[in-house]
């Protein structure tokens, strides 16, 4: 061992050479290490890995990425959420999150549109992280997260309400439209996000549901009601 190089840089040695062995349960289980380790030293090996011959590699490395967090990766990441597996685009894009980029909204948008509901509750997910990060996201991904409401996954609309509420104010008025849909789980998806938000404005809108048909969307809109109430005492 060299002076000065320590066990774990070591370790770090022999996880770099195991991402080309030919074995690609090694180059997987390598991936996985060196994102556990944050190995920074590994970022430009975890980028060539995107481009793996095996998904399960290619997978790995989108995450391994994602957890070490290196702005570095973003590029190659956004060509991931090409990739023709969906492990490896939801992988992407929750890595894209992590990271925090504001360089990966547009391709995230264009994730929300994958034909596999994985990938577009990590899209929007990821969208969620980086808006709730900065001034970065405004009225486009809050339309966009608006249509997501809609998703026939309830996982897509969970993450887009989930996301409006990081984006904060530039949500508002779009979420106080969305209270009279005429899907009572829209309803009470606006409703709860909303609550979340906390703006007083919203308070009346929000009561104005109390007289709603659906019992559910009644109950939603007097938590969040309630909610704000408490939140300006």
């Amino acid at each position: 061992m060299n002076k000065g190089t320590t066990n774990e840089d070591k370790e770090i040695e022999l996880l770099l050479e195991d991402l080309h062995h030919l074995d690609s349960d090694k180059r997987k289980m390598a991936c996985l290490a060196l994102g556990k380790a944050k190995a920074a030293s590994a970022v430009d090996h975890l980028i060539e890995a995107l481009s793996d011959q095996e998904m399960i590699v290619r997978q790995c490395a989108a995450e391994a990425l994602g957890d070490i967090g290196d702005p570095k990766a973003v590029d190659s990441l956004i060509n991931a959420l090409q990739d023709k597996e969906h492990n490896v685009r939801l992988e992407a894009a929750a890595a894209l999150g992590q990271i925090g980029d504001a360089k990966a909204l547009e391709p995230l948008i264009g994730d929300m549109n994958d034909e596999n509901q994985i990938v577009r509750q990590k899209a929007a997910q990821a969208i969620g992280e980086i808006c709730g990060l900065g001034d970065s996201c405004g009225i486009s991904e809050v339309e966009l997260l608006l249509e997501d409401l809609k998703d026939e996954s309830k996982g897509v609309r969970w993450r887009a309400s989930d996301a409006l509420v990081k984006i904060g104010p530039a949500s508002v008025n779009p979420l106080i439209s969305m209270l009279s849909d005429t899907d009572p789980d829209i309803r009470i998806r606006a409703a709860k996000s909303l609550g979340e938000i906390g703006h007083e404005s919203t308070i009346e809108p929000l009561e104005r549901l109390l007289k709603d048909k659906d019992p559910e969307v009644r109950y939603a809109a007097y938590n969040a009601a309630e909610k704000i109430k408490r939140r300006e005492k």
